[in-house]
């Protein structure tokens, strides 16, 4: 009874022993292997081989967008719109609230973003005036490539070339460099920079389409236009954020879209480099821009006009 009880217990661990074996053995060759042929899953090697000048293109804009990315960073503001109730679309609703004496203007909290670039390590960031204009106090909060984020001040904005200046306290940090806008091509490559639709440091590419593009009808009045188009895809929150070239300079400063839907269409615009470094020298100056203005309307002569005059 004892030897059988024995033998028992040895065939059950020899059994336990196998068995742990056999997971094993599945664990590291699958099941697959066991119940069917081997099946090799993809292609022993890429179907073409760039050449060399497509590989080393690619390899620049990788490297481009590498040395941009730390010098762009997200900005989150917290605003306050004021509107008119005659500015609104309520109708008789409007009227009747009037009536009864509650007030005209309504104050409604938001929260917007946008995008910014750093051009001095100790904090100075430009931006578009449209992503802070209404920014309450203490409103504004930026957010750098390596996450770290900072409460900005408003140094200074400028509605006319929709720039805004803000500044956080920190120091060291990445600082974009300055392109050339007279080396400045149409069909040169171009990168844009920022944060579309809440993808944070999100990279886009195209080419330079046109330079010295006015006349995109951006809200306001006399507005400074003088514009690089770019068909790079820019959409809401890049606002603000750098159109860099493939030696990683900065070129300009994205602003607006060329759309019918609200979002991309094919065409974004950016302010050239030279015309962000003086508003931004102005407003480090004074905190404000002072212009002159001579009473002259100046416009494009074409054949029809130059026939006229």
């Amino acid at each position: 009874m004892k030897k059988t009880i024995a033998i028992s217990i040895l065939l059950l661990g020899l059994g336990v022993f196998w068995g742990v074996l056999l997971v094993t053995n599945l664990s590291t060759s699958g099941l697959q292997s066991i119940f069917a042929d081997d099946i090799k899953l993809g292609a022993d090697k890429a179907p073409v081989t760039a050449d060399n000048a497509v590989q080393a293109l690619n390899n620049a804009m990788i490297k481009a967008s590498e040395a941009v990315l730390p010098t762009v960073v997200y900005i989150k503001v917290d605003a306050e719109v004021k509107r008119n109730d005659n500015e609104s679309e309520e109708g008789d609703f409007g009227n009747f609230f009037r009536f009864f004496g509650m007030p005209d203007q309504q104050e409604w909290k938001t929260r917007g973003s946008g995008s910014g670039v750093i051009i001095s390590s100790n904090g100075y960031i430009v931006t578009n005036n449209h992503v802070v204009e209404n920014a309450v106090e203490d409103g504004i909060t930026v957010q750098l490539f390596d996450k770290k984020e900072y409460k900005a001040k408003l140094v200074g904005r400028d509605p006319l070339t929709d720039l805004a200046l803000i500044k956080i306290d920190a120091t060291n940090l990445p600082v974009a460099h300055f392109g050339d806008i007279s080396t400045v091509k149409v069909g040169e490559i171009a990168i844009a920079v920022g944060n579309p639709m809440g993808l944070n440091h999100t990279v886009t590419q195209g080419i330079v389409s046109a330079v010295g593009r006015g006349s995109i009808a951006r809200r306001g009045g006399s507005n400074i236009e003088h514009y690089i188009q770019t068909d790079a895809a820019i959409n809401p929150g890049n606002s603000g954020g750098g159109l860099f070239n493939v030696n990683g300079s900065l070129i300009g400063i994205n602003t607006a879209i060329a759309t019918e839907t609200g979002t991309f269409m094919g065409y974004g615009f950016a302010i050239p480099v030279d015309l962000m470094t003086a508003v931004v020298n102005d407003l480090i100056d004074d905190g404000k821009i002072n212009r002159g203005y001579i009473g002259v309307f100046i416009d494009e002569v074409d054949e029809v006009m130059a026939k006229g005059l």
